[in-house]
This record gives C-alpha cells, sequence and structure tokens, in this order.
C-alpha cells in the first residue's frame, strides 16, 4: 500500500488544484458529473473507483483497465430542475446528454453532446429572467498507461466545439421559456482539453481519482456570452465485499459553480448482480456546499443477450421541483 501512495499522490498534485472562482456565476459555471452514464447514476453518481464498463472514458479514464478486454456503450439522459408551469423566473434549467464509446485495451474512442438551458437574472435590469444556453460537442481518445502494479493512469484527450447564446426569455411558463432558450444558436469556439484518471485496484478495494477540464477552455465569442469549463476532481472509494456487490463513495476535491448554485458532492452507492440476467443499483447524493437537498437514485440493468446490457436509471431531488433525471443506455463488454 505505501509503493503505491506516493505514485497516485504525485499525478493528484501534479493534475490538480483548485480552481479561481470567477466574477460572474455563469462564465465559471462547470459541467458536472452527473449528466451522462446511466449505470453510474443508478449508483447516485458514486462511481469514480467503479468506471469499469465503456463509460469510464468519461467517469474516469483509468477505470478501462478494470473491465473487460474491450467494451462500448451509446448512453442517453436528459435532466431538469424547477416547477415547470410557473411564470419564468431565475433558477430552473433543463439539459440532455449522450455518450458513444468504446474501448479496448489499452485506448478507448468517445463521442459526447451536452446541451443545457437555464434561466438566469437579466444583466439589464429588465422583469423577465434571460435564458442561457451551451452545447458542446467531444471527440476523446483515452490512452491507458501502468504506473507500478495494480495502479493505472488514463488519460482523455478531447477535442472540444462549443456555442453559448443568451437572449430574453420568451413563453408564459418555465416550460416555454426553456423550450425556447433550447433553441438559440451561437457562434462555434474549438479548443483542446483533457481529462485525467487514477485507478487503483486492490482486489476487494478500489481506489479512482479524476481530474476532468484540465485544461479549463472556454467557449462564448462575446464577453457576455462565455463560460468556461472549470477544472473539476472528484475522488472515489469502492469495495467489493463479494461476488456480484459493489460499495461505493465519491466525494468532490473543489466546489463547482452549477446552475442551481455552488455545489460540492458526497455520493453514496451500491449495485448488486441478482442472477445472470438483472442488476439492480441505488444511491444518493447531496451537496456539503450550496443546496443541500438529497437526490435519490436508483437503476436496473438487463441482460438481452450474453455480455450485452439494457441499462435504465432514474433520479429525483427533494420536493415536487427539485432535480430529475432519467436515462437509458445499451452496454455490451467482451
Amino acid at each position: 500500500m505505501r509503493r503505491l501512495a506516493f505514485p497516485l499522490l504525485l499525478v493528484v498534485l501534479l493534475a490538480w488544484r483548485p480552481g479561481v472562482a470567477a466574477a460572474q456565476g455563469v462564465a465559471a459555471a462547470q459541467q458536472s458529473f452527473e449528466v451522462v452514464g446511466t449505470r453510474a447514476l443508478g449508483m447516485g453518481g458514486a462511481f469514480v473507483a467503479v468506471a469499469d464498463d465503456a463509460s469510464a472514458v468519461y467517469w474516469n479514464p483509468a477505470g478501462l483497465v478494470t473491465g473487460g478486454p474491450a467494451g462500448g456503450v451509446i448512453d442517453w439522459g436528459r435532466f431538469q430542475f424547477g416547477n415547470r408551469d410557473s411564470i419564468p423566473v431565475p433558477g430552473p434549467y433543463e439539459g440532455s446528454a449522450n455518450l458513444n464509446s468504446f474501448g479496448a485495451w489499452p485506448v478507448g474512442l468517445s463521442y459526447a453532446k451536452f446541451s443545457s438551458t437555464v434561466l438566469i437574472d437579466d444583466r439589464d435590469g429588465l422583469d423577465r429572467p434571460t435564458a442561457f444556453n451551451v452545447r458542446t460537442t467531444h471527440f476523446g481518445l483515452t490512452v491507458l498507461q501502468t504506473l507500478i502494479e495494480n495502479i493505472v493512469v488514463g488519460s482523455t484527450l478531447k477535442y472540444v466545439r462549443g456555442r453559448t447564446e443568451r437572449a430574453l426569455a420568451v413563453g408564459a411558463t418555465v416550460d416555454d421559456a426553456l423550450e425556447n432558450g433550447s433553441d438559440l444558436e451561437g457562434d462555434v469556439r474549438h479548443a483542446f482539453d483533457l481529462d485525467i484518471g487514477v485507478m487503483a485496484n486492490l482486489q476487494q478495494l478500489r481506489v479512482g481519482l479524476t481530474v476532468r477540464n484540465v485544461t479549463e477552455p472556454t467557449f462564448g465569442t462575446v464577453a457576455q456570452n462565455e463560460i468556461t469549463l472549470k477544472r473539476h476532481a472528484r475522488l472515489g472509494v469502492a469495495v467489493l465485499p463479494t461476488t456480484g456487490v459493489i460499495l461505493a463513495m465519491d466525494f468532490d476535491l473543489d466546489t463547482a459553480d452549477l446552475e442551481s448554485g455552488p455545489s460540492q458532492i458526497l455520493a453514496i452507492g451500491g449495485e448488486a448482480r441478482l442472477g445472470l440476467k438483472l442488476a439492480v443499483r441505488a444511491g444518493v447524493r447531496w451537496s456539503v456546499e450550496g443546496d443541500h437537498r438529497l437526490v435519490k437514485a436508483t437503476g436496473v440493468s438487463y441482460m438481452i443477450r450474453p455480455r450485452f446490457w439494457l441499462d435504465g436509471h432514474f433520479s429525483q431531488g427533494d420536493g415536487s421541483n427539485g432535480h430529475r433525471a432519467f436515462g437509458i443506455a445499451m452496454r455490451a463488454g467482451m
């Protein structure tokens, strides 16, 4: 264990440092971990040390080594927050995400699209809020490298196309305003970015670390529309007490500026195989900063044929108008 601790700490120090908060809340926005990955979200987002399928290219690139020699995933999800039937006010948001990835030791390829629209205060002092839309498309190449026995570093080099736009919210309800805001188009900007992951696999214990958006790319062609995807680090621990059972916990190492405000997530979840064809999972997460409301999640997988799984998940936050999300995925492992 002492031989593993030094390389892991070295990678942490090289890859991560706390981001500096920007003066404008939206401009400092970060992309939450909990936007894609049906299996991961069914565990409440406690997945950095689990990541043993092709979605590892997003959750922890180094996790590809803990799964089969080849695998793939097609993943789609939606998320939203706020009362859709109320008059437009700042705060509500909605978004969608999809991830297509394939991994075969020691490399992985991925294509992902993320879109989110949030209602924010109008900077010109008008009575109606502004709809702010962000879209990014990611093309990724993941490469694995063994440092020493049982500890692997993975990195995903990403080519990212991003666009942002804002306009006065249009519509009688939040639902109308968000739908109209999701159609906004902005000028495209391009950037290269990097995600780094570490996985220490110690039989019944795994320790993982992921640092996303290492280069902190900025999108938006005018100052009021600029958004920086800030660096975001998460540490995870997973215990595998017996075959088919995983218990996991994740913790953000920094505070993210999300659509709903500052967030530093603590997530706890588990997964259990029930026979050969069925797996179930559940989890919870909450923020130790800002809004502390609990989000509860559940998920299920069914093996439709050998090594091919159909995954689903649903998440619900406290209150009838809290965070809600659902997703489906096709997952294969060889």
